[in-house]
């Protein structure tokens, strides 16, 4: 299956528009299973953050470990940039997608205690959750999402 395909199986017709409009300006790592692609990541990068914008993954190949695998993928691609925080957003219903990434050692943030520059540079405007993860010793989210 084509990554167009994948992204339009795997999220909402709203948030599969935004994805695939942004496809040609993010870095884009995918998981296969053989040669088939079953799920990606959109990544962007803004100075000292990595940002996940999407994550999605095949219905049929959801809760065997792959978007776990795919934010450690982008987590490492982070960490080779030199890159201080890994964030992501999402709804508060998205009980599955908090649950991936505090398993990962993200911290939540609900959307009022974080800087609105944070949600422009998310685009998190839909969403009410900040998702952060320190990829540096000896720097915080909460000083940086308040800052």
């Amino acid at each position: 299956m084509k990554l167009k395909e994948v992204i339009k199986k795997s999220l909402s017709p709203f948030d599969s528009y935004y994805a695939l409009l942004n496809l040609s300006s993010s870095k884009i790592l995918v998981e296969k299973e053989g040669e088939e692609i079953i799920g990606f990541v959109e990544l962007k990068i803004c100075e000292d953050v990595g940002i996940i914008f999407y994550l999605g993954v095949l219905p049929c190949h959801r809760g065997k470990g792959h978007g776990k695998a795919l934010v450690k993928k982008a987590e490492d691609y982070f960490i080779k940039k030199g890159l201080s925080f890994s964030l992501a957003s999402t709804r508060d219903w998205n009980k599955v997608a908090v649950s991936l990434f505090t398993s990962l050692n993200y911290k939540v943030f609900k959307d009022d205690e974080v800087s609105f520059s944070v949600i422009e540079l998310l685009n998190a405007y839909d969403d009410n959750l900040v998702l952060c993860k320190e990829l540096k010793k000896g720097i915080s989210c909460e000083s940086f999402l308040s800052s």
